[in-house]
């Protein structure tokens, strides 16, 4: 399984939901199934991504999906003081 779709989620063996944080305030969402992460489509090549938080839980929530999830957000700082991560590249917060 390539590409899953937000009519699915309701039905498969999914671990849990990560939406992560890109750079522009886009939010894109991903589930954890099989032991890979596979991007979560709403239709043929429109990924679910959202502007907010809120609306990624909102499109989640009409697709009857109850799993847990977690927002992945990635920190540049080590990036910018020019040294290597010390930490995970990542918090992983949960969404209530």
């Amino acid at each position: 399984m390539t590409r899953v779709y937000t009519d699915q989620l309701a039905a498969l063996p999914i671990t849990e939901i990560v939406v992560m944080s890109l750079q522009g305030g886009i939010y894109v969402a991903f589930v954890a199934l099989e032991g890979k992460l596979l991007r979560i489509y709403e239709l043929d090549n429109k990924p679910l991504s959202r502007r907010s938080i809120g609306e990624i839980k909102s499109a989640l929530h009409k697709s009857r999906c109850d799993i847990k999830s977690y927002l992945v957000h990635h920190s540049a700082y080590d990036e910018m003081i020019g040294t290597d991560s010390a930490v995970e590249p990542g918090m992983k917060i949960p969404l209530v």
